[in-house]
């Protein structure tokens, strides 16, 4: 009975090791195709590349350690492979909880958002990338709304007539209106709206939902190796031990009954 309890567990943790691969493989993936996204300046600056393939590498290897260690029965893997699951689950409570304190803080990040600049003068990818999210979130702008589009506000700032009716747009100015509708020789006395809210407080708290859900998710992932591991370790000694012959040494004073071979004569 212990040992199919032995083999259910082992079959169990190398199950578990092998999700935990695909995620490493995931992860790595995902890096990759962010590289491919980014030119050689861009790379250069995407610590977040790195890290993520770093983090793939790191996954992949440490779930195959433990794998193939329960697999053949190797203990100082299953060893390591502990040890390091304890410290990656230290390194991602590490990162993960000051996280955590910062998401209520969102807007202390206005700052540095405020450094990307006008938005109008960013470059055609980061304002394709820019409209996609302000059509999404229904939002304007990063930091100041409209106002970081200068008078180059693009439709995706719209706002529809049930979004005007739930008080979430204000109206554009009239300079601005005017030069976006410079290309058709009409004078416009209408009212364009757009969306009040600005796009970066969003993006970032959305962002650091995803951050966390993923480390809370790994870190989740391995307290459960932790404790699959140790598991494994005991039982694989407690097998052990029992396998082993016991054997019984008695100090006595007393000799032999030499009266029991004497009836067989």
């Amino acid at each position: 009975m212990a040992k199919a309890n032995c083999l259910l567990l082992r079959n169990l943790f190398i199950f578990f090791n092998l999700l935990f691969a695909i995620a490493g493989v995931v992860v790595f993936v995902l890096a990759v195709l962010v590289h491919f996204h980014l030119n050689a300046n861009e790379f250069d600056r995407g610590n977040g590349v790195i890290g993520l393939y770093m983090v793939g590498s790191v996954t992949f290897l440490i779930s195959f350690l433990g794998a193939y260690g329960a697999l053949k029965n190797v203990k100082w893997m299953l060893v390591v492979f502990l040890v390091l699951m304890c410290l990656s689950c230290f390194t991602l409570l590490r990162f993960a909880m000051p996280l955590a304190i910062l998401h209520p803080q969102v807007g202390l990040l206005q700052e540095e958002m405020e450094n990307v600049g006008p938005l109008d003068k960013t470059s055609g990818d980061f304002q394709r990338i820019m409209g996609e999210f302000q059509s999404e979130l229904f939002c304007c702008g990063l930091v100041n709304g409209y106002r970081d589009w200068n008078n180059n506000v693009p439709e995706s700032c719209d706002c529809t007539t049930d979004e005007i009716m739930q008080d979430t747009c204000l109206p554009l100015p009239d300079n601005t209106l005017q030069e976006y509708y410079a290309d058709i020789q009409l004078e416009v006395r209408s009212t364009r709206m757009v969306h009040k809210q600005p796009c970066g407080v969003i993006i970032v708290s959305k962002a650091l939902d995803v951050i966390l859900g993923v480390l809370f998710g790994f870190t989740t992932l391995a307290f459960l190796g932790i404790v699959m591991t140790c598991c494994l370790l005991a039982q694989r000694i407690k097998l052990g031990a029992v396998a082993k012959p016991s054997m019984i040494f008695s100090i006595s004073s007393k000799p032999p009954k030499y009266s029991q071979l004497l009836e067989y004569k």
